[in-house]
Parts: structure tokens; sequence; C-alpha cells
């Protein structure tokens, strides 16, 4: 079968080869699963650079998430032929053997592009807006505005009446925000981004921090907070540092905490995360929430498809197909 692999890791596009490995086997409660499509998420890129929380062994394959149909399966609740999106370990490869627990039916409303990014952001917005548990009128500030994550969260938050100040680095990204309820757009390189947070906020600072990206960006967001204010690291797009100081921590008494995916959901009880799925694929039909797809190629292109994810301006999901 045709897949992707690393033998080392360095930049996505230069180390990411197209290849070919033996049609993995089920096991004992297992389903296989032709995938058809599985998005180029953040934590690829880290995984391929050596950077994610979980190292691979190399050589290896890429990938955490994807969307196809059954193609063998000794389970009732999931017959070959049945669409189904997955969350596995090396989905860049035309077919996966997966536990059946961790196959999740898909209505036919939601195209491949759209299912393929079923298991990891929709349920880290729905995760993060409920531990954040804000209130009407409460302000949240998110870097990264214009990502796919951002925006579930940006559609979540207002649902719930919070403000929500958007931090871009591409101003590109200002007046689809503003459509879809951001109150205040800022450029993550204006010299005065904690003053135009502050001013939006009437001095007071956001109750509430999202980083994404970290470095000097995620400490100006961090410095935008009030006192008794909380924030979430969930991401490293810089690479850099973020800088709080204990007196903030001390005397502000600003909290700092970071998130991963896989850790809040293994806390969570089965029922829990059945809700949370089951949440997502509702909001998944929603256009406000669903994810924008920006281009589509074959696991074949998969350097194309890297460098595109690097592109400026890019608005929506890469996706890797066949």
């Amino acid at each position: 079968m045709r897949c992707v692999v690393i033998t080392r890791h360095g930049r996505p596009a230069d180390v990411a080869t197209p290849a070919e490995r033996p049609r993995p086997r089920p096991g004992p409660g297992e389903v296989l699963v032709r995938l058809r499509a599985r998005p180029v998420n953040p934590s690829d890129e880290l995984f391929i650079e050596g950077r994610y929380g979980r190292r691979p062994t190399l050589p290896a394959v890429p990938g955490f998430e994807g969307a196809g149909v059954v193609a063998a399966s000794d389970s009732a609740e999931h017959p070959v032929g049945q669409r189904v999106a997955v969350a596995a370990a090396g989905t860049w490869q035309e077919y996966v053997a997966v536990p059946a627990a961790d196959v999740v039916p898909v209505p036919d409303r939601l195209p491949d592009a759209v299912a393929c990014q079923l298991t990891v952001n929709p349920l880290t917005a729905l995760l993060l807006v409920r531990e954040l548990a804000l209130r009407g009128g409460d302000w949240l500030l998110i870097t990264a505005a214009g990502a796919a994550l951002s925006r579930m969260v940006l559609h979540l938050a207002r649902r719930d009446g919070v403000r929500c100040a958007c931090v871009v680095r591409d101003g590109r990204h200002a007046d689809r925000l503003t459509l879809a309820g951001a109150d205040v757009v800022v450029d993550s390189a204006a010299a005065d981004l904690v003053e135009r947070v502050r001013a939006a906020t009437g001095g007071a600072g956001v109750h509430a921090v999202l980083d994404a990206v970290g470095g000097e960006v995620g400490s100006a967001a961090l410095r935008c907070l009030r006192d008794g204010g909380q924030a979430v690291v969930l991401g490293m797009l810089d690479g850099g540092p973020v800088h709080v100081t204990p007196h903030r921590l001390v005397f502000d008494e600003v909290a700092v905490r970071g998130f991963w995916l896989p850790r809040h959901l293994a806390r969570q009880p089965a029922a829990v995360r059945a809700e949370l799925v089951e949440r997502a694929v509702a909001l998944l039909g929603v256009p406000a929430f669903a994810p924008r797809v920006a281009a589509a190629y074959d696991l074949a292109d998969v350097r194309e498809a890297l460098d595109h994810v690097r592109r400026a301006g890019r608005a929506g999901k890469v996706i890797l197909t066949g």
C-alpha cells in the first residue's frame, strides 16, 4: 500500500517521502479502514520535526486522524463499507488497523475532507471551552486566530456570549474573523498589541488567553491578562519560550497551564468522551464551525502539500487524499 514515511527529523517538506508498505492486518477487536482523507495538522508537523510529545521510532508514518470506509471487520457495529473517522497513529497511509473503540461512524452529509478532521480540533475546542468556563461578557484572547482550531473556539465562545480578541499574523484573516464574531482583531506584529487589547477591554485586560504560538506573541498575550486571569498554552508555532514574571503569578494571581489533547481525553470517563464525539459530529454540520479546506493533495504529492501549509495567508486545512 502507499504511505508517507520519515526516516529522519527535519523540515517536513524535506523529510516526508512517499513509500510503499505492506497492508496492515487487523487483530482481535480491530477493524481495517481504507482511508480516503487525512488533514495536515500542526501536531503532524511537530511529529515530523521531532518536537511532539510522542517521539516516533524511525522510520515512521505521520498522521493522527483520518476518514474512510471500513474494509474488513468482525464487528457488527462497524460493518464493511461503513464511512468512519479514526483516531490512530500513522494515518498518512492507505490502510490502518485500529481498535473498534477508536472508530467513529460519520453521516453522509459530512464530506471526507471534513470528516477526517473530527477527532482532533473539534474535541480540543469543546474541552478548552468547557475547562475555561467563561461567562457571558467575559473576554477571551485567542492567538493564531486564523487557524481551524481557533475559529472553532471562536464559534463556541461567541455562542456563549464571550467577547473575543483575535490575534493574527496575517491581516487577510481580519475580515473573516470579524464576520465570524470577533470583537477585535489585532496584528501580532503590532508593537502596541497589549495596549490595543487593554483599550478594547476598558483597561482591565482579558479573563483568559488561549495561546498556540508561544515566543514573543504568547508572552505578549499573557501580558493582556487581568488580575486573576487564566492562560492555556496549547501550541508552539513559534517554538520560543513563553515568559511570565513571578510578580504576576504571585501578586496578580494569574494562572498558566498547558493542554495536550491525548492526556486530557484519557482523563475523561467513557461517557464524557462519547458525548464529546457526538457533539463534534453535530457541530461539523454547522457552517460557522466546520473547518475550511484550502487544498487537497494526493499522498504522492505530500511535499507539495507540506509546502502549501506554510504559505502566507492560507485560509483552511490542507488535506492528503488517496
